[in-house]
């Protein structure tokens, strides 16, 4: 049993369509969730999501999505270790994640991000649908 499932029992599954890449957004600010989501089905993406670091973690081990979006910022978790967390889930799985944050905009923090927490992409918020679009690009390409 992983610390995701003791901390967060009862999570609905989330099946995947394995037709569309899927992206996992773990956001705990209702408005901003909604609006990434908007985001991702307006590029016809599959979009779950997370409230929190535990949720996250559990949705990540069972549905393998292609990306992980991670607020750097989260009541339970910090987006960081979540980030560590899904690394160490299975040395076959090898999503994209990219942390978005409004408070951690310094050099050094995307630098540790990459180097000590394996985090991928380092978004400044708002983060604006381009950027989403390049992650998606980004994703195409690596699975290709």
């Amino acid at each position: 049993m992983s610390i995701a499932e003791i901390a967060v029992p009862n999570l609905p599954y989330f099946p995947v369509d394995a037709t569309l890449p899927s992206v996992l957004i773990v956001e705990d600010e209702r408005k901003q969730r909604a609006s990434l989501v908007d985001a991702f089905e307006a590029m016809n993406i599959q979009a779950l999501t997370a409230r929190s670091g535990y949720e996250a973690i559990r949705i990540a081990s069972d549905c393998r999505p292609d990306l992980i979006l991670v607020d750097g910022l989260l009541p339970e978790m910090h987006g960081f270790e979540i980030s560590r967390f899904i690394r160490r889930i299975d040395a076959d799985y090898h999503p994209r994640i990219a942390l978005m944050t409004a408070i951690y905009k310094h050099t050094r923090y995307q630098n540790d991000a990459k180097l000590k927490y394996g985090i991928d992409d380092y978004l400044i918020k708002p983060v604006h649908p381009q950027l989403l679009a390049g992650l998606v690009r980004r994703v195409q390409a690596a699975t290709r």
